[in-house]
């Protein structure tokens, strides 16, 4: 009886063990294939990442080329605009001068256009309108004063601080408001062409 029971104390202890080592080796199954699992997701995101990044530099590539073969093939067209801004430095006014692009320019891309004029700087270059810009010095020419002379409105340009005589008129001062006449005796002074001819038509 005592060896029947020595045996399957025996026998209950293997079983212990046996089923400690099999579960022991189906751990260790389990954790290889997590590993695996986790290099393998790993290596595809590292493979996603590269393609990726692979795929937005070629694609920022493109652009580039396409934006720089687009400037380089753009050519004026026959109904095309062109304005020139000048900035005069001594009392830092700017005009605009407004012309139909010569038909000698028309087909020209921005390089061959530019030749012509040296020193200007490329504001705008598309087929149908082109702006350049450049710094002047000295005045604008837009600087007038009106004079009372003799009765008479007359209209001079101020040129680098000296008056010289532009326009006479035959707008008498005779009966203008007192106000008026002070501010022609004293010399009023205006900016620009189009406001200088408003005034002169307002006294008329």
């Amino acid at each position: 009886m005592n060896i029947n029971k020595a045996i399957l104390i025996l026998i209950s202890i293997l079983v212990v063990f046996f089923a400690i080592f099999i579960g022991i080796g189906i751990y260790g199954s389990f954790q290889q294939e997590n590993k695996e699992g986790i290099e393998e997701n790993i290596v595809l995101s590292e493979k996603i990442t590269d393609e990726c990044t692979e795929e937005w530099e070629q694609m920022e590539q493109e652009e580039n080329t396409i934006s720089t073969s687009g400037v380089e093939d753009v050519k004026i067209s026959p109904n095309c605009s062109l304005t020139l801004k000048r900035h005069f430095t001594s009392c830092d006014h700017i005009t605009n001068e407004y012309l139909n692009m010569p038909q000698e320019y028309v087909n020209m891309t921005q390089d061959e256009f530019i030749k012509d004029y040296e020193g200007w700087y490329v504001e705008k270059f598309v087929s149908n309108e082109v702006i350049l810009s450049k710094d002047m010095s000295g005045e604008c020419g837009e600087h007038f004063v009106i004079r009372d002379e003799n009765g008479f409105l007359n209209v001079y340009r101020v040129v680098d601080g000296v008056e010289e005589e532009y326009e006479t008129t035959e707008i008498s001062v005779e009966y203008l408001p007192e106000t008026d006449k002070i501010n022609f005796r004293d010399g009023l002074k205006v900016y620009g062409k189009e406001n200088l001819s408003q005034i002169l038509e307002d006294f008329e």
